[in-house]
C-alpha cells in the first residue's frame, strides 16, 4: 500500500463541505476513488471517517471498494461499526449492502461483530447478525475471545444478553487464561491484581520503537504517533488505569447475573 505524503485533497474538501467537488471528481477521474492519501486512506475510508453519510453512498454507487486494503486493521465496516455517530448505522448498512465482509478480522485481529460488542453498538450487531455474521467467531490474535467475551469484559450487559439470544455460547473460553465470559466479568468486578501491577512494575519493558516500526509500512505521521504512545507508555499504570476505567464505565455485577443466570438455566 502507498502513501501520497502531501494529499489532504478530500479532508480538506469534506472539512470545509465541498461535497459537490468530490461527487465531480469522482465522476471525472477513474482512478481517484482508488488513490491514497497521506494516512493511506482511499476517499472512501476518509468519508466514513468523518461519517459523511451523502459521500459514502455516491461512492459505493460509483464503485468504491468496501474492503479496500488497510495497514491498520480499520476496514471500511469496522471504522464505520466503532463510530459514534448518528449517521453511523446507515453507512454500516450501505457497506453491508455493497459487499463489505462481515468476517474479515481487521483491528486486534476482530471482526465488525467484535467492535460492536465492545462498543455496546446493539443496532450494528443486529444489523451484522442478520446479515450472517459468526456470532461465536474467534478473535485472530490475543486469546481468541468471541464478540460474547468482549461484551462481558467491557461490562456491556445489554450486549451481552443479546449475543445470548442469538446464539452466542457462554461456554466457550479464551486460550490466554482459559476463561469463560463469565470468569472474565467476574476478574473485572474483582478490580485490579495487585501482583499483576507489582509484576509490571518490577520488569523492564522498554522497547526498541525502532525495530519495531521497521517491520511496518505506515505512514510517516502515523509512525510517529505510535513511536510516541510506546515511548511514553508505563505498563504498571497503564494496567492499572485500564482496570479502573472498565470497573466504572462497565456494569460487570449485571454481567456476571445475567450470564449467572444463563449458565443455571442451560
Amino acid at each position: 500500500m502507498t502513501t501520497a505524503p502531501n494529499n489532504t485533497w478530500t479532508s480538506d474538501a469534506i472539512r470545509r463541505g465541498d461535497l459537490e467537488s468530490v461527487k465531480q471528481r469522482i465522476v471525472a477521474e477513474s482512478d481517484y476513488l482508488s488513490s491514497r492519501d497521506y494516512l493511506g486512506d482511499t476517499p472512501l475510508i476518509t468519508a466514513i471517517g468523518y461519517d459523511c453519510l451523502p459521500l459514502v453512498e455516491f461512492m459505493l454507487d460509483h464503485d468504491a471498494d468496501p474492503n479496500v486494503s488497510v495497514e491498520d486493521g480499520y476496514t471500511c465496516l469496522i471504522l464505520a461499526v466503532e463510530s459514534d455517530s448518528p449517521d453511523s448505522d446507515a453507512i454500516v448498512g450501505l457497506l453491508i449492502e455493497a459487499g463489505a465482509d462481515i468476517h474479515f478480522a481487521g483491528i486486534n485481529g476482530g471482526t465488525p461483530l467484535h467492535m460492536a460488542a465492545m462498543r455496546g453498538k446493539i443496532d450494528k450487531a443486529r444489523r451484522l447478525i442478520e446479515s450472517g455474521a459468526r456470532v461465536n467467531q474467534r478473535k485472530e490474535i490475543d486469546g481468541s475471545e468471541t464478540p460474547l467475551m468482549e461484551a462481558a469484559f467491557m461490562g456491556n450487559a445489554d450486549m451481552v444478553r443479546y449475543l445470548l439470544q442469538h446464539g452466542a455460547d457462554p461456554g466457550m473460553r479464551e486460550v490466554m487464561m482459559d476463561r469463560t465470559p463469565l470468569e472474565i466479568a467476574q476478574a473485572i468486578a474483582a478490580g485490579p491484581d495487585l501482583t499483576v501491577y507489582e509484576s509490571l512494575k518490577s520488569e523492564d519493558f522498554s522497547v526498541d520503537t525502532a525495530e519495531v516500526l521497521a517491520d511496518l509500512d505506515l505512514p510517516p505521521e502515523q509512525a510517529r504517533m505510535i513511536k510516541d504512545t510506546i515511548d511514553n507508555l508505563d505498563m504498571a499504570e497503564n494496567y492499572l488505569e485500564n482496570s479502573q476505567q472498565l470497573i466504572q464505565n462497565g456494569d460487570h455485577p449485571t454481567v456476571i447475573r445475567i450470564l449467572s443466570e444463563w449458565e443455571r438455566r442451560s
